[in-house]
């Protein structure tokens, strides 16, 4: 019998996009790369960049502001903002601070220039996967008291070097999540399959000189999320097992039990590449695969009848890829994945954030298109480098199109401005040192101190 819990979970979402984007295309043409490699290869339109006055403190503030204005929040009576990052500003000073400064500016007329006081501030850091910790942590606090209140926020800005295999990926935003009992948007069990490995697939080790970007190995990483995550499922569906959530199933078809899957997306298209292991190992277990080697004339290799570990590898792509492009595959990609790399397409890697802009995207699209999903169960594949995986479950909820409507996601990614190349290479290098596009209203970083004890101090103000 599974243990009753108290329902906690998602009840709201705010999300953050910088102002400005590039065009993929504009990178492309520059980096002399086919543009068709990189929209239809890995599913990349537009990148999120950051004006010069705009980094995680300011992103987190705007989205933790919509969502306080939204849902008509007394700051006295929000518990804990927990930061998910690995765009820090300070190896000491916390960024959510910086972020709660910004927020006391903005609500002390109403509230009090205290009315944060005694509210808990942290950042979390794991790679990717901080902000999907910082949740996992703060749905056990609300669970520990119903009238507690907490605001779980992602923010980041995914850099790397110029000319770099990562840079095309690069991309910018916030999500808030305001986290409650009884949850208006997504009720999440406390029921995580975790798996841990220390390795080096992503990492931004301290260097002689300031760079905020990673030492990478694009494939060495993509085999870490897959192992990673292939060993948290294992580990959830372990777990459920033996909290009487399966029955006494010893596997279960999590494509087919979940409606909705939502992936941390390196780039648009990644999750539709990492499944296709796990989804012919389900076929397998449901004794399917027979006759879907006999429909597709699949070949899948075997280890032991080639024995050269190189030459198996190569071969297990080229099953894997013929997998992908089946139709039955592809058919669960457009129900289950799609719609959730919408926004990511159109944004870029969010890095911690990009996990629950996926969830946005998902909610948003089909709001749109009217699909009924009250009950309905969504499974979470949250990853970092470094590396780390948790598998999760949502629920959601009855009113769950009331939340959505407020989304306005896709609304605010039309408005942004376009920038050209130029522009783009002055502000990853620091060069461009003056805001590019300002709105009224908007926290922006107005300076850093210079010497004595206030140095490397940063100071934020609204724009008027």
């Amino acid at each position: 019998m599974a243990k009753r819990l108290l329902p906690v979970g998602i009840d709201d979402m705010a999300f953050y996009a910088p102002k400005l984007y590039l065009d993929i295309r504009a990178l492309a043409e520059k980096r002399n790369i086919p543009a068709e490699k990189l929209s239809k290869g890995l599913g990349l339109q537009k990148m999120a960049v950051c004006d010069a006055h705009e980094d995680a403190a300011t992103m987190a503030a705007e989205a933790i502001a919509e969502l306080i204005d939204r849902n008509g929040l007394d700051p006295r009576q929000i518990g804990r903002i927990y930061l998910g990052t690995e765009s820090a500003l300070d190896m000491a000073k916390p960024t959510g601070t910086y972020a709660l400064e910004m927020l006391q500016q903005r609500f002390a007329g109403r509230f009090g220039s205290d009315c944060f006081l005694h509210c808990d501030v942290v950042d979390l850091t794991f790679a990717c996967i901080a902000a999907a910790d910082a949740l996992h942590n703060t749905l056990d606090w609300v669970a520990s008291d119903p009238e507690n209140i907490g605001i779980v926020v992602a923010s980041d800005i995914a850099k790397y070097e110029l000319g770099s295999s990562g840079e095309y990926t690069q991309g910018a935003g916030a999500v808030a999540m305001l986290v409650r009992y009884k949850p208006r948007l997504l009720v999440i069990r406390r029921l995580f399959g975790v798996a841990t490995q220390s390795v080096h697939d992503f990492y931004k080790p301290r260097r002689t000189r300031f760079c905020d970007t990673p030492i990478f190995d694009g494939q060495y990483s993509n085999r870490c999320y897959q192992e990673r995550m292939n060993e948290a499922l294992a580990d959830f569906r372990r777990r459920a097992v033996k909290a009487g959530v399966f029955a006494n199933e010893q596997f279960s078809a999590l494509s087919e039990r979940w409606t909705r899957m939502i992936f941390h997306l390196p780039y648009a298209f990644h999750a539709k590449r990492m499944y296709v292991e796990q989804f012919v190992e389900e076929r397998k277990q449901k004794g399917a695969w027979l006759e879907d080697v006999i429909k597709y004339g699949f070949q899948e290799p075997d280890i032991q009848t080639i024995g050269d570990a190189k030459i198996f590898e190569k071969a297990q792509n080229t099953f894997l890829k013929s997998v992908s492009e089946a139709s039955f595959y592809r058919r669960f990609v457009q129900e289950k994945l799609e719609k959730a790399q919408r926004a990511s397409q159109i944004t870029g890697n969010l890095y911690t954030a990009s996990i629950f802009l996926a969830l946005m995207s998902t909610l948003e699209s089909d709001l749109a298109e009217q699909t009924k999903l009250s009950g309905k169960k969504f499974g979470f594949v949250a990853y970092g480098s470094g590396s780390k995986s948790k598998i999760f479950e949502g629920i959601v909820q009855k009113d769950w199109e009331k939340v959505v409507q407020h989304f306005n996601i896709f609304k605010k990614l039309s408005q942004r401005k376009a920038i050209d190349y130029d522009q783009y290479e002055l502000l990853h290098t620091g060069q461009q040192t003056t805001p590019i596009y300002t709105e009224e209203g908007r926290w922006g970083l107005e300076r850093i101190g210079q010497e004595g004890v206030t140095l490397g101090a940063r100071y934020y103000a609204a724009f008027s």
